[in-house]
């Protein structure tokens, strides 16, 4: 496979990462991106949105069974990622087509293996043609940018594959994304409290996948917790106490976690908890010695150095070296700003 491809395949990826990103910490607008990328006549499963190609298993019998009456179909993507994975070794677009030639016509009938290999080659092309399209679009600032991005993308492949094929063929994935951008900009929502997210996102659900369940299937418990808080974000905010956010918090982890696993938690809030009146003890006492007048420069680095190793012990060493790459980010931070006026 040729370097323009692989370099396209990443920024691919990388492009498509960053409009989960940018969704994550802003607000669709009101007037934002209306309607949806892909037609709810095309019905997409959630189940499809979620289906992962190295969870398909493309095994020859397989191949066979999911293109026996069409090429174009909810594996499709799939199984040209998995023939990029075959075709890794290739030197140039006409290897990379000639592998997928003999694999194709080894694993399917001809008739079927000729179709393939033909929308395949669409496919590559139409892969090396995202990297101009990508420069021309820039990068997207906000959720609705995103949701316009994502838009352009699946316009640009119906210009390619047909209106047919393409929405069939990325469907899925596209609304996998258009989901994901909707849901984190509700999700993020600094503005908003549990109770009118978790009505919104009701709503986004049954609009986008219908009756279709959205669980916290595999989910780990923290993942989940980490979820409640940013959920419960604003509503923790607004509690008046310091008391009544630890209780708040408190009921939060019962809701998650076993027994055994809030115990985890708490002692390790403890641990958390005295390493960080320990570094404010050491830096109260850094500072005195800082101050010093009667201290010289010599003086003051040995004073700091033994409280560093009375403080840390063990650890000194690896606190002196995250204070000097600290300390020489700051600087060279420092001096790009002062280059800068």
């Amino acid at each position: 496979m040729n370097k323009k491809k692989i370099i396209t395949m990443t920024m691919g990826v990388a492009i498509i990462l960053a409009l989960m990103i940018v969704a994550v910490h802003l607000v669709v607008k009101k007037n934002g991106f209306q309607g949806h990328i892909i037609d709810k006549s095309y019905q997409t499963k959630l189940q499809d949105s979620a289906l992962d190609y190295r969870q398909e298993n493309f095994s020859n019998a397989k191949i066979k069974e999911d293109f026996s009456s069409d090429i174009v179909n909810e594996h499709t993507m799939n199984f040209f990622i998995y023939l990029d994975e075959i075709c890794k070794s290739a030197v140039g677009l006409a290897d990379n087509l000639e592998k997928a030639r003999q694999y194709l016509y080894s694993v399917l009938p001809s008739e079927t293996a000729s179709k393939m290999l033909n929308l395949y080659e669409t496919y590559l092309n139409y892969q090396i043609g995202l990297q101009d399209k990508f420069k021309e679009w820039g990068m997207p600032t906000t959720p609705n940018e995103s949701l316009e991005h994502l838009a352009k993308l699946q316009e640009y492949r119906r210009e390619i594959f047909g209106k047919e094929i393409a929405d069939i063929i990325f469907g899925a994935s596209v609304e996998a994304q258009e989901y994901t951008i909707r849901r984190n900009a509700i999700f993020y929502d600094a503005n908003l409290y549990a109770a009118q997210k978790e009505q919104l996102l009701k709503e986004l659900n049954n609009e986008m996948w219908g009756d279709e369940l959205i669980a916290d299937v595999d989910v780990p418990e923290y993942t989940r917790y980490q979820e409640k808080l940013q959920l419960y974000k604003k509503d923790i905010e607004d509690l008046r106490t310091e008391e009544e956010k630890q209780a708040f918090l408190q009921h939060l982890r019962m809701e998650v976690f076993t027994p055994v696993q809030r115990q985890r938690l708490e002692e390790a809030d403890r641990t958390i908890a005295d390493e960080k009146m320990i570094k404010e003890q050491y830096f109260a006492q850094e500072k005195e010695i800082l101050n010093n007048p009667d201290l010289s420069e010599k003086e003051r680095e040995q004073r700091i150095r033994e409280l560093q190793d009375a403080t840390f012990g063990e650890e000194a060493d690896a606190f002196r070296r995250r204070q000097a790459i600290q300390q020489g980010a700051e600087e060279f931070i420092k001096k790009g700003k002062a280059g800068q006026k």
